[in-house]
């Protein structure tokens, strides 16, 4: 079996520092690393492909290179956040600021813009992708996973970010609920599921989150991979049933 995940930051490590987060404590290598132990030469191949802002429209644009071609058994995106979170500027406005050579005239718009992030956000509320075009790629995403040969595709929500981060970037708690409910309602309970990452984290106690409020620390890391390998295990403990049951009805004929 081979396991893609195709996510954002959050499956990755993070600097030294401000909530870091080292390679061996990240969920993509705690699930692999529970797996071979548990199963032995048996494990399924787990490939990480994260990378840093990636967006629903990344994990199409990578999808044939790494589904397609990698003839993945089981699919799990772990994207949104990058998606919904409140801007001051899209990625063109973003680019443009960065390029500028007037040194004196970026830094002036970089200090105006963090002195007025809120009245800013309230005013322009702009996201990288709007819900409605998330909506319409995620389904774009389904559609892939149901013509593919993948046995499923698994999708991890957004966590809600804090009251402090809501403060600084308004509209970010209901930019959350309303991407969840959109991958949420892509769920048919055989080829699509969900982990509900955001459910997960508010159930249990104490903080979750890096000092920066959307990552995930190293017990949260914990938790994901504890679910990913939970299904994983009873995805393969079925698909083992279902080939054994197809073997019997075959020596029966």
């Amino acid at each position: 079996m081979k396991i893609v995940i195709l996510a954002d930051s959050l499956a990755l490590a993070r600097e030294e520092g401000g909530g870091g987060i080292p390679f061996e404590a990240t969920y993509p290598y705690l699930l692999d690393q529970s797996l071979r132990k548990q199963l032995g030469p048996d494990s399924p191949l787990v490939i990480e492909r994260g990378r840093r802002a990636r967006t629903i429209e990344g994990v199409l644009e990578d999808w044939f290179e790494q589904v397609e071609l990698k003839t993945a058994d089981v699919v799990i995106v772990h994207v949104g956040i990058v998606d919904c979170a409140p801007r001051v500027f899209l990625r063109r406005e973003r680019s443009f600021i960065e390029t500028l050579r007037l040194k004196g005239l970026r830094k002036f718009i970089l200090n105006f813009v963090h002195k007025h992030r809120r009245r800013i956000v309230l005013l322009r509320r702009l996201v990288y992708v709007p819900p409605g075009r998330f909506k319409q790629l995620v389904e774009k995403m389904v559609e892939k996973a149901r013509d593919s040969k993948i046995r499923s595709l698994l999708l991890i929500n957004i966590i809600s970010p804090p009251d402090q981060l809501e403060e600084r970037s308004p509209g970010f708690q209901n930019n959350v609920r309303t991407y969840n409910q959109i991958l949420a309602e892509q769920v048919d309970g055989r080829l699509i599921q969900l982990i509900d990452l955001d459910r997960l984290i508010q159930q249990q106690s104490g903080a979750h989150l890096t000092i920066d409020g959307v990552h995930i620390n190293e017990e949260a890391h914990k938790i994901l991979a504890q679910e990913l390998e939970a299904y994983i295990l009873e995805s393969g403990n079925k698909g083992r049933a279902a080939t054994s049951a197809e073997e019997a009805g075959t020596h029966n004929e």
